[in-house]
């Protein structure tokens, strides 16, 4: 907290003449508080302060403003108050505990239930492409898998070497692909039209 000497001396740093000082004083710290606001900061005026405080504790142990333009060295100090702030475990809580009750974020109950509902399907989707794939003969999905790796463009090189090392045509091998992918369909279809367990 800053003493009385010490903010007297920051308003003599600002200006000899007092009311001139008062002004000066009073822009820098709303332009702080712009700037912490601007950063996102939920305690702004908070964190003016202390970088007031920083910068008149500076000024009463002998440092001095080395520019004609006061607000850099504030800005600067205001730099690192900001970094401290972004550190600090607790920051989170304390910006939730410092929003006034009509500003506490709400979950919507219908949001929040259609998102539970959307997770769960999509849990039992893939729990029956699990089930599925498990199904499925040994080799059958690095074929599939294999099949629809091709780039665009070299897709029918890349079946035609595949056919080849199969020793099977190149209709075959879209033959065997196409059951095995309809299997897979199949199962998967009638893994969802049963009740989820």
């Amino acid at each position: 907290m800053i003493t009385q000497a010490g903010f007297d001396t920051l308003l003599a740093c600002l200006d000899s003449d007092p009311d001139s000082a008062g002004l000066k004083y009073e822009e820098i710290r709303q332009r702080l508080v712009s700037f912490f606001e601007w950063r996102g900061c939920s305690i702004p005026e908070e964190l003016s302060d202390r970088t007031i405080d920083q910068v008149a504790k500076r000024l009463a142990a002998g440092e001095q403003l080395r520019t004609s333009k006061p607000y850099v060295y504030f800005h600067g100090v205001a730099l690192n108050i900001l970094k401290e702030h972004w550190r600090a475990p607790d920051r989170e809580m304390a910006r939730l505990d410092g929003l006034p009750g009509s500003k506490m974020p709400a979950v919507d109950p219908a949001e929040l239930a259609e998102q539970e509902t959307e997770h769960s399907e999509k849990e039992r989707r893939l729990g029956c492409l699990d089930r599925c794939l498990g199904k499925l003969p040994p080799g059958s999905l690095d074929l599939v898998a294999g099949y629809h790796r091709g780039e665009k463009g070299k897709d029918k090189v890349y079946r035609l070497q595949m056919a080849q090392s199969l020793k099977i045509p190149l209709n075959a091998l879209r033959i065997r692909v196409y059951r095995i992918r309809a299997a897979l369909e199949t199962c998967i279809n009638d893994c969802l039209g049963q009740p989820p367990a």
